[in-house]
C-alpha cells in the first residue's frame, strides 16, 4: 500500500484509500470465517446434546440458529495502524452482521442500516461516507466496552503504521 519507488525523494507513495479497502476486505473476509465455524461448533454441539438427551428431532428453524456477531465477545483487540481504522472497521463488523441477518429474513432494516447498503455489492460500500457514519453511530458504545482499553497506545502514540521500518 506504500512502497518508495523514487529513492532521491524522502517520503514514499501511499495510497491510503487502497490500504483501507485492503484492511477491510482482510477483516470481512477473516470474521465471516470466524463466523461460520463458530456457528457449525455451535450447531454440532446442540445436534450432539439433543441426541444425548432423547430429545425429539425438531425441524431446525434457521431464524432461530445461534448467529455469532460483533456483541458476542467481551473484548477484541485489532491490529491497529491508527485508531480510527479501529473504529470504522469494528463498526464494518455490525454491516457484516446485519447483511447477514437481511440476507438470512429478508428484513428491510437490519439493526438501523437501510436496505439500500444492505443490498449493495461490499466493494461499492467501502467508501461510502454516509454508511461509514452510520456504523460508527450504531457501534460506538460497543467500541468503548469492547475494544477502548486495547487500543489506549494506539491513541496516545498516534499512527505507527511505519513502526516497524
Amino acid at each position: 500500500d506504500f512502497f518508495k519507488p523514487d529513492h532521491t525523494v524522502e517520503y514514499p507513495t501511499v495510497d491510503g484509500k487502497l490500504s483501507q479497502v485492503c484492511y477491510y476486505q482482510a477483516l470481512e473476509d477473516v470474521y465471516s470465517r470466524f463466523c461460520e465455524k463458530l456457528e457449525a461448533t455451535s450447531d454440532q454441539e446442540e445436534a450432539e446434546n439433543k441426541n444425548k438427551t432423547n430429545l425429539a428431532a425438531d425441524e431446525k428453524n434457521e431464524n432461530s440458529a445461534k448467529m455469532y456477531t460483533a456483541t458476542s465477545h467481551d473484548y477484541f483487540v485489532f491490529h491497529a495502524p491508527y485508531n480510527k481504522l479501529v473504529q470504522k472497521s469494528y463498526g464494518r463488523l455490525f454491516f457484516m452482521d446485519a447483511r447477514k441477518r437481511f440476507e438470512k429474513t429478508g428484513e428491510k432494516d437490519v439493526e438501523g442500516i437501510d436496505a439500500e447498503w444492505l443490498g449493495k455489492p461490499l466493494e461499492e460500500t467501502y467508501t461510502d461516507k454516509g454508511l461509514e457514519g452510520a456504523l460508527k453511530k450504531l457501534s460506538a458504545a460497543d467500541y468503548k466496552q469492547r475494544l477502548e482499553d486495547a487500543n489506549m497506545a494506539s491513541k496516545r502514540v498516534g499512527n505507527t503504521y511505519t513502526a516497524s521500518v
